[in-house]
């Protein structure tokens, strides 16, 4: 018999750390372009896309405005992880092997099926949601992943 496990909820929030690096990182990547010797046109246009491409990024997974972004995350008793966004639609995916499981941050990684859109990765960091439960979370995630090598060395 299965051991159960005390179900885990996690209601997600906008992070500010999360918001500061990908604003840094749009910034640098901005300078570097600025300095590259192409015309005018082609940097504006490059640094245009960069900023555009951080500024979906920022509200998708920093602010968590983005009707797809995640609103929450729970492990049933039963160990099904579930995600929903804020469209309210609920996801059942499989976590993949890259999952990131850190005292500071926990990214959560997903397989992809021909048939499954691509779903955005869940980041976390600790100073974004409930100690105890991010603890909970990071042990059920250790735990899938040292059942996943038992299954694949037998």
């Amino acid at each position: 018999m299965k051991p159960r496990l005390q179900p885990i909820l996690i209601e997600l929030q906008p992070s500010k750390l999360l918001l500061g690096l990908l604003c840094a990182i749009s910034i640098v990547a901005c300078v570097i372009l600025a300095q590259l010797p192409f015309s005018i046109l082609i940097k504006c246009v490059l640094i245009i896309l960069v900023l555009v491409s951080s500024a979906y990024f920022i509200w998708r997974d920093a602010l968590l405005r983005l009707p797809t972004a995640w609103k929450s995350l729970e492990v049933t008793a039963q160990g099904v992880l579930k995600l929903t966004n804020n469209r309210g639609e609920i996801f059942e995916p499989i976590l993949a092997a890259s999952t990131v499981v850190h005292a500071l941050v926990t990214i959560l990684n997903f397989k992809h099926g021909f048939n499954l859109r691509r779903m955005p990765p869940v980041i976390i960091f600790t100073s974004q949601v409930n100690q105890e439960a991010l603890r909970k979370l990071r042990v059920w995630l250790r735990w899938w992943q040292h059942q996943e090598e038992v299954l694949s060395e037998a």
